[in-house]
């Protein structure tokens, strides 16, 4: 975790990040804007040090959640990553009035993830319990970025879109310091 700090922490959750095409686009295109550092858990050491972890948080001003949704959640690893890390920090001024940005894909279209469709739920449904934590430790939920059908034709066309706009949004977050979700 030795990195230069910065003022974007984005908390990458990827298994089988060298497999992920959309995953790996998306996080090429902001890997390298000055101000954002990418912490990849599944390179991390374990158990999680919540000291270090602390300091990188406690000095950003935005985290960013990117993971590809697994039995429609975050893969394990980022669970574990909350409980040993965030809960901790949920506790403290660390994370308090800062931006919480989720960027998920998805192997089915759009169309699966509503009311009648083949999962049931929308996304934004299937992500409460990531804006609840959000809530419940003062951060400001912003709104989600899904690359949906990475199982499909059209993954170089939703990830180019969805990649555009994560852009977008992190150089937004860095220009604004912040201030709520202007989406």
């Amino acid at each position: 975790m030795n990195k230069d700090l910065r003022k974007v922490v984005i908390i990458l959750a990827h298994p089988k990040m060298k497999d992920s095409r959309a995953n790996r686009m998306l996080i090429d295109t902001v890997k390298d804007i000055d101000g954002v550092s990418v912490f990849n858990l599944y390179e991390e050491e374990l158990p999680f040090n919540v000291d270090e972890w602390t300091r990188a948080i406690s000095d950003a001003s935005a985290v960013v959640y990117q993971f590809p949704f697994y039995w429609l959640s975050a893969p394990s690893l980022l669970k574990k990553w909350q409980d040993e890390v965030f809960t901790y920090l949920s506790q403290t001024p660390a994370v308090a009035g800062k931006p919480l940005l989720v960027v998920t894909t998805t192997g089915s279209n759009a169309e699966a993830y509503r009311s009648g469709g083949k999962n049931c739920f929308t996304v934004d449904e299937l992500l409460r319990p990531y804006q609840s934590s959000a809530i419940h430790s003062g951060m400001v939920w912003q709104t989600p970025i899904v690359v949906y059908g990475t199982g499909t034709g059209d993954i170089a066309k939703n990830a180019a879109e969805a990649s555009n706009l994560y852009r977008q949004k992190i150089e937004s977050l860095l220009n604004s310091g912040h201030t709520g979700d202007s989406w």
